[in-house]
């Protein structure tokens, strides 16, 4: 038996009670949520600095000269919930060692063109880098950093990063 929709006017099969009228042809189909579009939209900005947990960390505290530092940085959605953060450029985090964005000592070229880093809820992004134990100096020259205690920082690429808790930061020792 086939049965009318009164609002389209076509036939579709009877096939119970609790059969949608929208079919997989249909052309309005099964409409999905775009679920961190509407979290951006609903959810307070402060809870969503407050969401994202970040840290950094390497394989050892000390290191001898010359010794690359394997850096490990971690983003994490602390929330069930998706979580959108704007940031200021299209680089979405930047790591430094004692201030100088990625060891390097001459100011980066970068666009301002703002941006989103969108997290699935719960979700967890790791990234590695290495470090020489070297500093840029100039476009073609790079020079070592001397034995001592050097900080490395990680922040979300936004200027209010440090006031909203998106940095972190760790001491290694570079031993002679």
């Amino acid at each position: 038996m086939k049965r009318r929709d009164d609002a389209g006017m076509r036939e579709r099969p009877d096939e119970g009670p609790f059969v949608s009228a929208a079919s997989g042809d249909d052309e309005r189909g099964s409409r999905s949520i775009d679920w961190a579009a509407l979290s951006h939209a609903v959810a307070p900005t402060a809870l969503r600095h407050r969401a994202i947990d970040v840290t950094v960390s390497t394989d050892n505290r000390r290191y001898e000269r010359g010794e690359p530092v394997a850096i490990t940085v971690e983003f994490r959605n602390r929330l069930p919930v998706p979580i959108r953060l704007r940031t200021d450029s299209p680089t979405r985090w930047t790591w430094a060692v004692d201030g100088c964005r990625e060891a390097s000592q001459v100011p980066p070229v970068m666009p301002d063109r703002p941006t989103a880093f969108s997290f699935s809820r719960r979700e967890r992004k790791r990234f590695h880098r290495r470090w020489s134990q070297r500093m840029q100096v100039a476009d073609d020259e790079w020079a070592p950093v001397d034995a001592g205690t050097h900080e490395l920082s990680v922040r979300l690429a936004r200027d209010d990063a440090a006031d909203r808790g998106l940095v972190d930061r760790t001491e290694i020792v570079l031993e002679e």
